[in-house]
C-alpha cells in the first residue's frame, strides 16, 4: 500500500513538471536567438536560343609539336637536356665541325686558286683581241682563249656555290630552334654519329595551342566557326572559340575533326577535356547558369528565392544547355531568383539574404 502511494505522488510531481515546462516553453523560445537568414548570391533565369548538347572527349595539342633532324653529318658533341626551354633561333645541338670546317677552308682555296687563273685567262684575252686587230693571229685561237676564260668563270660560280654550301653545313652544324618552346624528348646522346636527316630531338610549343576533338559527321550542320562551346577539365570550365571544323569525314569512325582556340595559361599540351557541344537547332527556352545546379547523389536540383527571401527547392531536370548555361522543362520563369552561390547548404524554406547577384562564372 505504502508503494503505491509514493509511486502515485512521483507521477503527480512528474505531470506538474511537464505542466509547468510546457508554460514556459513560449517565452523560453523568445529568449533564444534567431538564425540569421543564409547569404547567398543569385543570378537572373533569361530567355535564351537553347540546344540539346553531346559531351565529346578532346586533347590540348601545339600547333608546333616538331621532332627536330640534323642537315648535316658528324658526331653528336652536345644536346639540350629535357625540359629546357628555349627561344627562336636558340641552339638545341650541336655536331662536331672539324670535318665540316676542313671542307669550307678547302672550298675557299679552290675558289681563290680559280679566281687568280681568272686574272691570267683576262689578261690572255686581251692581248689576244690586239693581236687580232692587227692581223697578228687567227680569229680561232682568239675564240679558243675566250671559250677557255668563259669555262672558268663558271668554274668560279660553280666554286663559290660549294663555298656557299659549306659554310652553311658548318653553321648548320649548330641544330637551332625553328620555333619557341621546350625540349620534351631527346632522340639521339651524345658522341651518337648522326646522318643527314635523322631526329635528334623533339620540341613543342607551349606557347601556341589548340583543342582538338573529333565529332560526328551528323552534328556538323550545328558547328559553325566562331560560335562558343563549353570546354570541362574536372575542375573549371571555359567557353572557347570554334577554330574550324575540318570538311573531311573519317570513313570508318564517321567523325570530323573541330578545332578550338585556346589560350596557353589554360591547360598543359595533352590535358584531357571534355566539350560540350549543340546536336539539335537552338531553341528559346529559359535558362539559368550552370553554377545554379546543385548534384547530391543521385538527385540534381537547384534553389529558387521567392517573393518572401525563402528558398524554394526545385528539381533540375535539364532539357538543353549551351555553355555555362542549362535550360529546365519546367519549373523557372524568365526573372526567377536562383542561388548561384550558398546553395549547398540552404534548406527548403529557410531565409535567404541577397548577398550579389551574378552570372556564374
Amino acid at each position: 500500500m505504502a508503494l503505491n502511494i509514493s509511486f502515485h505522488k512521483t507521477r503527480t510531481a512528474g505531470a506538474a513538471f511537464l505542466l509547468a515546462l510546457t508554460a514556459l516553453a513560449p517565452a523560453m523560445a523568445q529568449d533564444m536567438p534567431q538564425m540569421p537568414p543564409a547569404q547567398v548570391e543569385v543570378a537572373t533565369a533569361e530567355t535564351r536560343m537553347m540546344a540539346p548538347e553531346m559531351l565529346v572527349s578532346g586533347t590540348v595539342i601545339s600547333l608546333n609539336d616538331s621532332r627536330i633532324a640534323s642537315e648535316v653529318e658528324g658526331p653528336l658533341a652536345w644536346i639540350a637536356q629535357v625540359g629546357t626551354a628555349v627561344k627562336e633561333g636558340d641552339v638545341i645541338a650541336r655536331i662536331d665541325n672539324r670535318l665540316l670546317s676542313v671542307a669550307a677552308r678547302r672550298a675557299e682555296a679552290n675558289l681563290k686558286r680559280l679566281q687568280a687563273s681568272l686574272a691570267f685567262r683576262e689578261q690572255d684575252v686581251k692581248r689576244y683581241e690586239e693581236l687580232a686587230k692587227s692581223d697578228n693571229t687567227s680569229q680561232a685561237k682568239l675564240q679558243e682563249v675566250t671559250a677557255q676564260r668563259d669555262m672558268l668563270m663558271q668554274e668560279i660560280a660553280d666554286a663559290e656555290a660549294t663555298l656557299d654550301r659549306a659554310k652553311g653545313d658548318l653553321a648548320r652544324a649548330e641544330i637551332r630552334a625553328p620555333f619557341p618552346g621546350h625540349v620534351v624528348q631527346r632522340l639521339a646522346n651524345k658522341g651518337e654519329y648522326v646522318n643527314i636527316a635523322d631526329q635528334i630531338v623533339r620540341l613543342v610549343d607551349n606557347e601556341h595551342i589548340e583543342v582538338v576533338i573529333p565529332a560526328p559527321i551528323a552534328i556538323t550542320p550545328f558547328l559553325k566557326a566562331g560560335d562558343s562551346v563549353a570546354v570541362h577539365d574536372g575542375r573549371t570550365s571555359r567557353m572557347l572559340p570554334i577554330r574550324a571544323v575540318v570538311p573531311v569525314g573519317d570513313m570508318v569512325s564517321r567523325m570530323v575533326e573541330v578545332r578550338l582556340t585556346s589560350k596557353p595559361e589554360f591547360w598543359m599540351v595533352g590535358t584531357p577535356v571534355k566539350v560540350s557541344l549543340p546536336k539539335e537547332e537552338a531553341q528559346e527556352a529559359v535558362a539559368v547558369p550552370r553554377d545554379a545546379l546543385i548534384l547530391k547523389g543521385d538527385t540534381q536540383y537547384l534553389f529558387k528565392v521567392g517573393a518572401d527571401n525563402k528558398a524554394e527547392q526545385i528539381t533540375a531536370d535539364v532539357q538543353a544547355a549551351i555553355g555555362l548555361w542549362v535550360s529546365l522543362k519546367d519549373g523557372l520563369a524568365e526573372g526567377d531568383k536562383v542561388v548561384i552561390r550558398g546553395g549547398e547548404r540552404l534548406m527548403p524554406g529557410q531565409d535567404v539574404m541577397i548577398k550579389s547577384e551574378g552570372q556564374g562564372r
